[in-house]
């Protein structure tokens, strides 16, 4: 199935709005039933679940994430458009670092927070809210994972690991949302 349409096209273009129809066609054949989906705009990312007219809304305002190409929140395998795809998909590309695949991991997390939606709604926020006004590269979250992630690697202590992010916030510019 084509999906040139996600990259190359946008709301209103007639390849963007017959795209946007075979994917609802192809996430309500695959729902079970459900009446709310994963919504794929480029605001919810897969995170927020909308009812199908919604979603149509969403995509018409937002437009589709286009890094999902493969949908798998929609019951789609991932081999199932993957099998022999070339070594620049976006699956195989050699500049991925780790820690960047923050969607997947936010998907993981929602099912563990069930029983406190705010906390999931505030873990979703930070990785949404830059670190520093400007700061296009790191999300608050994202910087705490790699942050985190570097302490557990090199065997820092906690006290070791807060002094350093109190050295590491004063450093960034002062409107800095780094923990302290």
């Amino acid at each position: 199935m084509d999906r040139s349409w996600i990259r190359n096209s946008k709301p209103g273009d007639r390849e963007y709005d017959a795209g946007v129809r075979q994917f609802i066609n192809f996430a309500v054949k695959n729902s079970g039933g459900r009446e709310k989906l994963p919504c794929p705009c480029h605001k919810c990312h897969n995170l927020l679940h909308k009812r199908v007219d919604e979603i149509l809304n969403h995509l018409t305002k937002f437009a589709f994430d286009n890094t999902y190409t493969c949908w798998i929140w929609h019951g789609e395998k991932m081999d199932e458009t993957h099998v022999g795809k070339p070594k620049n998909s976006l699956f195989e590309e050699e500049n991925v670092v780790e820690g960047d695949n923050l969607e997947d991991m936010l998907h993981v997390a929602q099912d563990k927070f069930n029983d406190d939606p705010s906390k999931f709604e505030r873990l979703l926020s930070d990785s949404e809210k830059p670190l520093y006004p400007g700061c296009k590269k790191y999300s608050r979250l994202k910087a705490i994972l790699k942050l985190y992630n570097l302490k557990a690697t090199n065997g820092l202590s906690d006290k070791g690991f807060s002094d350093f992010l109190e050295l590491f916030k004063d450093m960034l510019p002062e409107e800095n949302v780094l923990p302290k």
